[in-house]
């Protein structure tokens, strides 16, 4: 079978933590992370999350490694099962999430679909068919849209898909 990449859970905002114990316990962890700006104390700062939050790879061979033991690791939930074995992730997968780090570590994330101040139109919602203008992207695949109602501009944030270009 050979060495493959395997899905591990971990406990909340825990992914450094059960990295650092797989480690220590001689498996090869894979925690991709992305960079975030945030703000904090007024301050902003460029800090790098989790691109899966709560999810961490590991290379093994299930055949050769006793990987159970994973499952008893600090900061780890479970490592995934299909039945009796591990969940295996696809080395294209992994390959391709690699290729895209840059030198910080950082994974790059594809640029919002959408220019700030572009265009759009609500698709679904009690606004549908409601034009707008595209303000900004959230990690957590919602948009920000400023659009007209009432003579009055209003913000609305609302998940990707129920937007398209106008």
């Amino acid at each position: 079978m050979g060495a493959a990449w395997y899905v591990v859970q971990t406990q909340p905002r825990a992914e450094e933590k059960a990295m650092q114990h797989l480690r220590f316990q001689g498996f090869t962890p894979y925690l991709p992370r992305y960079q975030r700006r945030v703000r904090h104390a007024r301050r902003l700062a460029t800090v790098l999350r989790p691109l899966f939050p709560s999810y961490l790879f590991v290379r093994l061979d299930p055949a050769e490694t006793r990987w159970r033991s994973i499952n008893g690791t600090v900061g780890v939930r479970y490592i995934l099962t299909d039945g009796d074995l591990p969940r295996r992730v696809s080395d294209t997968i992994i390959d391709e999430i690699m290729a895209r780090q840059d030198e910080t570590g950082a994974v790059k994330l594809s640029p919002p679909a959408f220019a700030r101040g572009q265009a759009v139109r609500l698709l679904e919602g009690p606004f549908a068919d409601c034009d707008g203008l595209f303000q900004e992207m959230h990690d957590d695949q919602r948009v920000v849209l400023l659009f007209s109602l009432l003579g009055r501009a209003v913000r609305a944030v609302v998940p990707v898909t129920a937007v398209a270009a106008a």
